[in-house]
């Protein structure tokens, strides 16, 4: 099967972005020493996994932060921890997981934050890969560690709730610099959410385990300025991360985790709505 084959019917045109890999893309380039696989699904690694690729979960890299749960480690504490995963300087990241699933987006997302310059996401994930006819590695994984050396910290990419409050500007909160996407459920967000922001579930970005595609995801997105710098959010920056990786993906030129998100500021000196 080719990877529109797996699409379902009537899905439209695959979205075009260099954020985005398929199936075939990386068969055509499996073995090839610039090109790395990334496994984010966590323990499903040690029963098989695309051939040459690393394993590197999202817990990998996040621990509880002046009581946030779920933060992205600073940059010293990940550098080594890449290195016994085995990740290589100057390789094309390609990150899968299980897909529908966020962990992935949020392996490409801390990647490209900690300065790796080429991080991608398979569209489809590890299923799309076998439904394709990918080939497969079944026996017990050889890691090899590496010298990986983070680059320059992307700071921009990461934002705090201070940020995002002064973003917000004065109350009622009805100029904001920003746009801000709130990804958890919508029972979620009616719970309470930050001034200003809109609700775009997490998974209304999927659609049979793909990325919908290009103008699918310009109407769930509709009336949101691409040149404006946005923020997408959830409960502690997960699912979060799966917006801003379709928000870049779309084009949006300026997309910004808050990975404290609703875990910090709900209960921080923040207001909501």
């Amino acid at each position: 099967l080719t990877m529109d084959e797996c699409r379902e019917p009537d899905a439209g045109m695959p979205l075009e972005s260099e954020l985005v890999v398929d199936a075939a893309w990386l068969s055509e380039r499996l073995g090839d020493p610039d090109v790395q696989p990334v496994d984010a699904r966590g323990s499903a690694f040690s029963a098989s996994r695309i051939p040459d690729a690393i394993s590197l979960a999202p817990g990998d890299l996040s621990r509880t932060i002046d009581g946030v749960p779920g933060q992205l480690l600073p940059a010293e504490e990940a550098e080594p921890i890449l290195r016994a995963a085995g990740l290589k300087n100057g390789v094309i990241a390609i990150v899968y997981g299980a897909s529908p699933e966020y962990n992935p987006a949020r392996i490409v997302w801390a990647l490209r934050y900690y300065g790796h310059s080429d991080v991608r996401y398979l569209d489809g994930g590890f299923s799309a890969w076998v439904e394709a006819g990918g080939e497969v590695e079944g026996e017990p994984p050889n890691v090899v560690a590496s010298e990986y050396d983070l680059g320059p910290v992307v700071e921009p990419l990461r934002v705090t709730g201070d940020w995002v409050l002064e973003q917000l500007g004065a109350p009622p909160y009805d100029m904001p610099a920003i746009q801000l996407v709130d990804a958890r459920s919508e029972g979620e967000y009616e719970g309470g959410h930050i001034p200003s922001a809109r609700s775009v579930n997490w998974t209304r970005n999927l659609s049979g385990g793909f990325l919908r595609p290009d103008s699918e995801l310009q109407a769930l997105y509709e009336g949101l300025d691409p040149r404006v710098t946005t923020v997408t959010y959830c409960a502690s920056g997960q699912r979060g991360s799966f917006a801003w990786l379709s928000l870049t993906a779309l084009g949006f030129e300026d997309v910004r985790l808050y990975d404290g998100s609703w875990n910090e500021w709900s209960p921080g000196n923040y207001p909501t709505e």
